[in-house]
């Protein structure tokens, strides 16, 4: 459905708002507006920040209401840092006997999602290196991008 004027009136006005405070990032929060309804996606740091956020939207005039999408990632939110996932799942790959390389595989993370690559030796190794991802706290899904590839002996 095609956006109207007043809803591209809106975004850009509510975006222009959320700049005004100082203590939001408005480029971590997407503004969409359909129909006078503005929805709020991304995240910030605080409840308060999330508050202030929706409150500023409702200022604008024009703004029927607000759905706000808004997620804690910071010190108040129950999630844990991407570099800190990335980091405990690399040490728990590192410290598993069954992985013969752990220097093979590559760790990413982005909003507690965890993504793997690299190239295992084996589905058993495989599946050690995604146990390994598992035991850590906080990690909320993990994309398999590991590559199975048995070397051939003596060929």
């Amino acid at each position: 459905m095609a956006k109207t004027e007043d809803d591209r009136r809106l975004e850009t006005e509510v975006r222009a708002e959320l700049k005004r405070n100082a203590f939001l990032d408005p480029w971590s929060i997407q503004v969409y507006a359909d129909n006078g309804v503005i929805t709020l996606v991304g995240s910030v740091d605080s409840e308060l920040t999330r508050k202030a956020a929706e409150d500023m939207a409702r200022l604008v005039v024009g703004v029927t209401d607000v759905i706000n999408e808004l997620t804690l990632m910071g010190p108040e939110s129950s999630a844990r840092r991407d570099e800190d996932l990335v980091r405990e799942v690399k040490e728990q790959i590192a410290a598993d006997d069954t992985i013969e390389d752990p220097e093979r595989f590559h760790v990413w993370a982005r909003f507690g999602q965890v993504y793997i690559s690299g190239l295992a030796e084996s589905e058993e190794e495989r599946d050690s290196v995604l146990e390994a991802a598992r035991r850590v706290p906080g990690v909320e899904a993990i994309d398999d991008r590991i590559e199975v590839r048995v070397p051939v002996i003596g060929s």
